[in-house]
């Protein structure tokens, strides 16, 4: 995958208002499990794990599965267009 094609994924994966308002969530909180994000957010928890799993497919977000819960939490690392993203949130 080309730099221009992963920027492409990346701005995909933030090109919904959902997704951000995750994303939003997750820069307060610093990290949260799916279920306490979907209560947050009001939706079904297989809804907010695919918009998490686009999320770190994209490589925005990572997760540390511990039994039989995962919990998510923003990557620092990103490139300039991401950054001003987030710094919107």
């Amino acid at each position: 995958m080309t730099e221009d094609q992963k920027l492409e994924q990346r701005l995909f994966a933030l090109a919904s208002s959902r997704r951000l308002a995750i994303l939003r969530y997750l820069k307060k909180n610093h990290s949260a499990t799916v279920s306490a994000i979907a209560r947050e957010l009001k939706i079904r928890v297989p809804s907010a794990s695919q918009h998490l799993n686009l999320l770190y497919e994209a490589g925005i977000v990572t997760f540390i599965k511990r039994g039989m819960f995962v919990s998510y939490r923003l990557l620092m690392k990103q490139e300039e267009p991401v950054k001003g993203v987030m710094r919107m949130l």
